[in-house]
């Protein structure tokens, strides 16, 4: 399908000496968010809704409201529009003006000839009135979109036993102090038995302990 075929013309337009009072009601009046500006008939910029509504916030807002009107009156177009404006040809495809609108996330797309001539926009109303008049004669049955993948969840690794950890924690720790570990038949418990010296230890001053002797009836 080519833009031609979707597009919407005539366009309203603006000229560059026109004012943002005279853009205002026109927007009201033709029911549009955005406006092509012309030098002649040669596109040389865009004036959206969000465009005009900074240009008021920014500036306009801050006046008297009696000042209002007056001041929108002599604020001209070509300082508030955008003078980059992204366009398509009439014989480029319709997919393309919609990867360019999805991509720069803009609503509309003014389309002009080789001499950069506007004949006529692309918006995204135009695209939701396709899908409609699809959708209602049964060319669209299902959504396009890819299916999200829901991956498996992984298999945990085994966590060693709790038990086991703690012995070995035990064990290193008490290697590092000198003590001797001895562990329980079950191997579930460990106990921690200080080393003792083979040499006895004999308090200062103090004599040695003799063993006692039976004494005889």
């Amino acid at each position: 399908m080519k833009v031609r075929e979707i597009m919407s013309a005539p366009v309203s337009t603006l000229e560059l000496g026109d004012n943002i009072l005279f853009a205002e009601e026109l927007m009201t009046v033709e029911r549009v968010r955005h406006l092509p500006v012309l030098d002649g008939d040669v596109l040389v910029g865009l004036l959206s809704h969000r465009d005009l509504l900074a240009a008021t916030g920014r500036v306009l807002d801050k006046l008297p409201a009696d000042d209002m009107a007056e001041a929108k009156r002599k604020t001209c177009v070509r300082h508030v529009m955008r003078g980059s404006v992204d366009t398509i040809g009439p014989d480029d495809d319709a997919a393309d003006a919609a990867d360019i609108m999805l991509t720069q996330k803009i609503g509309c797309l003014p389309v002009v000839d080789e001499a950069h001539r506007l004949i006529g926009i692309v918006t995204d109303s135009d695209f939701v009135t396709m899908a409609r008049d699809a959708l209602r004669t049964g060319k669209i049955t299902q959504a396009t979109k890819q299916p999200v993948v829901v991956r498996a969840p992984s298999t945990p690794r085994p966590r060693p036993s709790l038990a086991k950890g703690t012995a070995k924690v035990a064990a290193s720790a008490a290697s590092a102090r000198g003590v001797k570990t001895i562990a329980s038949k079950k191997g579930t418990a460990t106990k921690i038995v200080p080393k003792i010296s083979t040499k006895a230890r004999v308090r200062k001053g103090a004599a040695p302990r003799k063993a006692p002797t039976r004494r005889s009836a």
